[in-house]
């Protein structure tokens, strides 16, 4: 008796069934694992802007209360406190950021600390430790260039200058180191201050003015 052996497997159309479901789970896990990371990586951010928030703090307490003063850029302000106050310059590094493109050597002597691409945050220079606690003294760079509307304002492109959140997020450390990620205006791409500053009348908290951050520089990374 003879029988017929049948070769087992999937037709074209339970093919293209399969295919378009894998297309469809892999369109909706996408963005949700982008959302994670972006999350994940500004929490990361976070920290170690508190920590260089800290390590001001730090200085502050050994020198009469001041904070690191520079009219230049922030590179050089962070230089005081790095190694003596923050052992590492890592953490002034930050994926997708216009301003931390540069290599971070192991070694933290000299000329070596925090040179140009080494740092991604901007400063606030001019604020002492008693200085108001909602005035803002550390946060992501800024995106240069612009000729309007203060030093504080962000930019849409990541991997541009100012623009690692996409305008959307800035993380901003405050003189008392509170630390958090504020959302940034879509219409001007400032960081909001909630009608604390009285100077801005888009209420960008780093534009300096007679009765907000005065006698102080916002100073850019280098």
């Amino acid at each position: 008796m003879n029988i017929k052996k049948f070769k087992i497997g999937f037709t074209l159309i339970e093919l293209l069934v399969v295919i378009s479901i894998i297309a469809i789970l892999a369109g909706i896990a996408l963005p949700v694992f982008t959302s994670v990371q972006t999350k994940g990586n500004q929490a990361k951010d976070l920290s170690n802007a508190k920590q260089v928030g800290l390590g001001l703090r730090l200085y502050s307490s050994d020198n009469g209360g001041f904070f690191p003063t520079s009219t230049t850029n922030s590179n050089l302000a962070f230089q005081s406190i790095v190694p003596t106050y923050i052992p590492t310059q890592k953490i002034f590094y930050l994926a997708n950021s216009g301003w931390s493109t540069g290599n971070h050597p192991t070694e933290l002597s000299g000329t070596t600390v925090l040179q140009q691409g080494q740092n991604c945050y901007a400063y606030v220079s001019g604020l002492t430790d008693s200085s108001n606690t909602n005035y803002p003294l550390v946060a992501d760079g800024f995106n240069t260039g612009v000729s309007a509307g203060g030093p504080g304002i962000y930019n849409t492109a990541q991997g541009s200058k100012g623009g690692v959140w996409k305008g959307t997020k800035a993380i901003v450390v405050r003189v008392d180191d509170s630390a958090t990620i504020e959302t940034v205006a879509g219409s001007n791409y400032t960081v909001n201050a909630n009608g604390a500053n009285t100077d801005s009348a888009n209420s960008d908290i780093f534009t300096t003015g007679a009765t907000w951050l005065p006698s102080c520089s916002v100073v850019d990374p280098q």
